[in-house]
């Protein structure tokens, strides 16, 4: 059914003296700024329908000179924008006329996408973040769809030769992506497309482009490179009489910098934690320039439940987790092939049935239970030099992981091997990410190989798929989402298809900064005070009354009424006091 807005001024107590305007902006194509003034302080609210669909966003700082980004246009719209402003007395004033902001279909070369399935009252909501190439034309967007699998922000991002693989939304609502050498930096850009703030990473410590991660207490954590020398390293992988050689191999250091002034604060090197003549089949399939890449870092977290950091090496089929004090290794979590002597101790003994080991392995994660989630390729599913499985035959999995420190154990308690569902295999790439209110796992297969043991597409075998898929985290998983990226009308043999590093789910476009609240109103009812605010409906609020003004007592929660964002409280004890005073406190 179609939408469709009607102007229906209110009476007056505010009045709007310039505006309101809609721009677009040129970076982000889907974004445009609302501008407009009023007489007084005021808050704005805006009601948009694109001829099918309507959508509301309020406004909750007041000012007499307004500014708003607006997000979550559609691809080739017509919306029309209803503006409406708030002064403190809770008076409205809508703008006369209705603003029209037509948007563009998208670009010819944006990856083509299908919702296989959605079953919308299943999913966690919010909206999905990621950055997609399209392998064929060589372009790269940064993405966040809605729940419907309908793209509602995007931005295309120059590739320039460098591996921009990566994005995640800040606190702010702004994005963060890592840049590898030269740039060697990290970038915020807000959603407008803007770039608001560079991090220059240490020149002796070049980023890697696998991750770069903003902790909570104003640190950057990311991986690095460095050329190291090794003395004994096997020439092959596959003859185990192969000599062995001095080799200049690719470590992978964990580093560490301010968030405030980009200085360096701690580096931690793999090579002097591990095995350094270890090898795997993956040892040789890259090499990044630095030397043999027997590591292949792809990603790193901190564990605030003990003060760690963990890492994980594609290429060692392993993830390590160090202490963030002493700089000791802890434990190791992959299979037990070909570790030397001296880390056996640190190897996880595996426990309890099904248990399946980890191969090639991306992104862990510590869920709130404090179990491991990862991202398992699966990669050979064997280490040098037993018998490796054909790519055909293998299928990627999230996997979670319980770890005993106390007794080095490890078990397996949940996955996603194929149990009526279709069997992925990813060589390389992938995440899989806790959602906190569904208790479901988002997962990235997003650079598919294999669908069922047979090549996505019949005309170009390197052509490659990417699939989003959320599970339950029931025993047995069901897909609540899966939503593919690719061109199976392609016929070319010249088609290569699409690629993504990784994807989340984020909560909103726009960010929900706990601020105070302005235009707090008392007004009495024989006995009772009632108090009336309008405040982000996203927080949880309480009332605090004060006799003295120094001391304050919570007096209960604010109900909402009306509009979003409008709260009220009555307090039916006002009578029993000379006089009392109000705040409201933001949870």
């Amino acid at each position: 059914m179609a939408t469709a807005l009607i102007v229906c001024p209110w009476l007056e107590a505010v009045t709007i003296v310039s505006g309101p305007s809609l721009t677009p902006t040129a970076r982000a194509p889907l974004a445009a700024v609302l501008q407009l003034s009023t007489d007084i302080d005021s808050r704005v609210s805006v009601l948009v329908s694109d001829g099918t669909n309507m959508w509301e966003r309020d406004f909750y700082d007041f000012a007499t000179t307004h500014s708003v980004p607006l997000f979550g246009f559609k691809p080739g719209r017509t919306n029309q924008v209803l503006v409406t402003i708030y002064d403190k007395a809770r008076n409205a004033a809508t703008a006369p006329q209705l603003l029209t902001f037509i948007t563009a279909s998208l670009p010819s070369d944006f990856p083509q996408s299908k919702v296989l399935k959605s079953e919308p009252s299943s999913m966690e909501p919010g909206y999905t973040l990621f950055m997609i190439e399209n392998n064929t034309a060589g372009t790269e967007y940064v993405t966040i769809m809605d729940n419907s699998g309908e793209v509602v922000w995007y931005c295309p991002w120059t590739l320039n030769d460098l591996d921009d693989i990566d994005v995640r939304q800040l606190s702010d609502g702004d994005l963060f992506i890592e840049e590898e050498a030269p740039l060697n930096r990290f970038l915020e850009v807000n959603l407008l497309g803007e770039t608001v703030h560079i991090w220059s990473a240490p020149s002796e410590y070049p980023v890697n482009f696998h991750d770069g991660v903003p902790t909570d207490h104003g640190t950057i954590l990311y991986l690095s490179h460095a050329s190291r020398t090794v003395a004994n390293f096997p020439s092959s992988v596959t003859n185990s009489n192969a000599p062995l050689e001095t080799v200049t191999v690719d470590d992978n250091p964990v580093v560490e910098i301010s968030a405030t002034n980009s200085a360096l604060l701690h580096a931690w090197s793999p090579l002097d934690l591990l095995d350094p003549t270890r090898v795997s089949y993956l040892t040789y399939e890259f090499n990044y320039g630095y030397g043999v890449d027997n590591e292949h870092a792809n990603a790193v977290i901190e564990n605030t439940n003990d003060n760690s950091i963990v890492v994980s090496l594609r290429n060692q089929n392993a993830v390590f987790e160090l202490s963030r004090s002493t700089g000791q290794l802890n434990w190791i979590l992959g299979p037990h092939a070909n570790w030397g002597t001296n880390w056996e101790q640190y190897l996880l003994t595996p426990v309890g049935t099904p248990f399946r080991w980890n191969y090639g392995q991306h992104a862990p994660h510590v869920t709130p239970q404090g179990t491991f989630l990862l991202y398992d390729d699966g990669n050979e599913q064997a280490s040098p030099f037993d018998p490796p499985l054909p790519d055909q035959d293998n299928y990627s999995r999230a996997v979670e992981y319980s770890i005993n420190e106390t007794n080095m154990e490890v078990s397996q308690v949940w996955d996603t091997s194929p149990a009526n569902q279709d069997r992925l295999f990813t060589p390389v790439v992938g995440k899989a990410e806790w959602l906190p209110q569904r208790r479901n796992v988002l997962v990235t297969y997003g650079n598919i190989t294999y669908v069922n043991g047979v090549p996505p597409s019949s005309n170009s075998p390197e052509a490659t798929m990417v699939r989003l898929v959320e599970y339950t985290h029931d025993p047995v998983p069901e897909v609540v989402f899966d939503l593919s990226f690719f061109d199976s009308g392609n016929t070319s043999t010249n088609y290569y298809g699409y690629f993504c590093y990784r994807s989340s789910r984020i909560c909103d476009l726009y960010p929900h900064p706990a601020q105070a609240v302005s235009d707090l109103a008392a007004s009495r009812a024989n006995s009772t005070v009632r108090l009336e605010f309008s405040a982000d409906p996203t927080h949880a609020y309480l009332i605090q009354a004060s006799t003295d003004l120094a001391n304050w007592i919570t007096v209960g929660a604010p109900l909402q009424e009306g509009g979003a964002g409008d709260f009220y409280f009555d307090d039916l004890e006002a009578d029993e006091f000379a006089a009392r005073f109000y705040r409201v406190v933001t949870q």
